[in-house]
């Protein structure tokens, strides 16, 4: 039986659903994932889809929302469908019913690409649901090139509140995205690229509530281990919290 310690709090990761030209379907999740959340002191857990999520945010200690090449149904931040998207309803909705339950109980929540956008919704933000198509002299953020390699610079103006590792200054980050997040009263920006698109926020009324648009499972910048550091600090920290609450 696997048990938590202060130094392997339990992560929840999200899984995709490949249910496209598959014999059988299965859960994906990409290894780098999980290779960062161990690499760095946490425990990763594979959460499969299930109607009610109560028994996962029971268990976990820490929620990774991965990314994804599809987009967040438009609907749901009041908004109609200006391209053809490419949407995963399943998926969609499971992960914003452990967003929002985390984010209800204080879980560290960290999202990245469509993870950050989705927790931007579940925040009552808006998405710019095309950048080449609607950011004036965006920057190319979604490049025909691996995502181990750096894409382009962001910067981060001031000390993040969630993000203690991550010094301010300016980072190169990978990119694989084409839509982004509007700005909002419920989140504050705290990386922003020279185009103007955010490129990472953390939640105003919440505890670690962190979403990043590039990829830093891939480990192609210096802010990346900075970041997988700060939430498993917030995890265990979390971690120790509640059991000091159950067991004390």
């Amino acid at each position: 039986m696997l048990m938590k310690t202060p130094s392997r709090p339990r992560v929840g990761i999200t899984p995709d659903l490949n249910d496209l030209d598959a014999p059988e379907t299965e859960y994906v999740v990409r290894r780098n994932y999980a290779d960062a959340l161990l690499r760095h002191g946490g425990l990763p857990l594979i959460l499969p889809y299930v109607d009610d999520v109560t028994p996962y945010l029971e268990t976990i200690d820490g929620l990774l929302v991965t990314g994804g090449m599809f987009d967040i149904d438009p609907a749901l931040y009041g908004q109609g469908a200006s391209l053809s998207c490419v949407m995963k309803p399943l998926r969609t909705a499971f992960e914003k019913a452990l967003i929002e339950g985390a984010l209800g109980l204080g879980i560290p929540l960290l999202g990245i690409c469509n993870g950050m956008q989705l927790l931007a919704v579940c925040l009552g933000g808006q998405l710019v649901q095309d950048i080449p198509s609607q950011v004036p002299g965006a920057l190319e953020h979604k490049p025909d090139q691996p995502a181990f390699r750096a894409q382009h610079e962001i910067t981060i103006a001031c000390q993040p509140r969630c993000l203690r590792a991550v010094a301010p200054g300016r980072y190169w980050v990978n990119s694989v995205h084409h839509q982004a997040v509007q700005p909002s009263t419920a989140y504050r920006p705290i990386a922003v690229a020279c185009d103007g698109v955010i490129e990472a926020i953390e939640a105003v009324d919440h505890g670690f509530a962190v979403g990043v648009q590039w990829h830093p499972e891939y480990a192609a910048g210096e802010a990346d281990a900075p970041i997988w550091r700060s939430f498993i600090d917030a995890a265990t920290e979390f971690c120790l919290t509640r059991s000091a609450v159950l067991h004390g």
